[in-house]
């Protein structure tokens, strides 16, 4: 085969490694009966027994049958929880992922911490402009002068007033910023 023939091969050993961790076999090299046990039907076995044990009172009217129960009652629902699945995982996992996902907050975490969102206010804000003073060399090439800007007040809304000559070369500005925009435009 040449190397432009080879046939290339790939191996997935992903489901491989997603065995759970189980308990099966005894010190002595011997198996438990009806194991190997997962560790969440080991900890069904152990609080379905201590249930049993604490409520004996309520239940316990079998006499001899009280401890057939109190075995196969756990094992009875480590059998089952062996083949319960919830989406590929053993309940156990899926209640841990809903207990978690149900606590999250709404907003998510950022660093460990709940996610915030700010509630929005009203920003406000100063504007300062500073007028140049009205003394300025003429510029040399410059046919006809041009008037000095008229001082712009603070928070104003009223257009700037515009010497008579000026307003004859161009449109009178309607707003504060439409003049001062102008005066830099000029400067």
């Amino acid at each position: 085969m040449s190397a432009s023939e080879e046939e290339l091969i790939g191996h997935s050993y992903t489901r491989a490694r997603k065995h759970p961790l189980v308990i099966g076999k005894l010190p002595g090299a011997g198996r438990l009966p009806g194991g190997p046990y997962t560790i969440t039907q080991v900890m069904t076995m152990v609080i379905s027994f201590g249930l049993l044990v604490t409520t004996r009172e309520l239940w316990a009217r079998f006499g001899a049958m009280n401890f057939i129960l109190m075995a196969l009652i756990p094992w009875g629902l480590a059998w089952v929880l062996r083949y319960a699945r919830l989406d590929g995982r053993d309940p156990a996992r899926a209640v841990r992922s809903l207990i978690i996902y149900s606590s999250t907050p709404a907003q998510g975490r950022l660093a460990g911490k709940p996610q915030r969102v700010a509630r929005p206010r009203l920003a406000t804000a100063t504007c300062t402009v500073r007028v140049r003073s009205a003394e300025r060399p003429a510029p040399a090439a410059a046919t006809t002068p041009v008037p000095a800007p008229a001082p712009v007040a603070r928070h104003t809304a009223h257009p700037v007033p515009v010497p008579a000559a000026a307003a004859v070369a161009r449109a009178e500005p309607k707003t504060g910023l439409q003049a001062l925009l102008v005066s830099l435009y000029e400067q």
